[in-house]
């Protein structure tokens, strides 16, 4: 079942989903530059 949600949970829920996709981004970007640099951040 769905549920109305008011203005301000789905606002605050787009701020964390944009936070999200932000940290997603800059660990994507560090991990490719630490790699060029030390080597791989992970033993994988």
């Amino acid at each position: 079942m769905t549920t109305n949600k008011s203005f301000f949970v789905r606002a605050f829920d787009a701020l964390i989903a944009g936070r999200e996709a932000q940290a997603k981004r800059y660990v994507t970007e560090f991990e490719r530059e630490y790699a060029k640099r030390n080597g791989p951040l992970t033993k994988r």
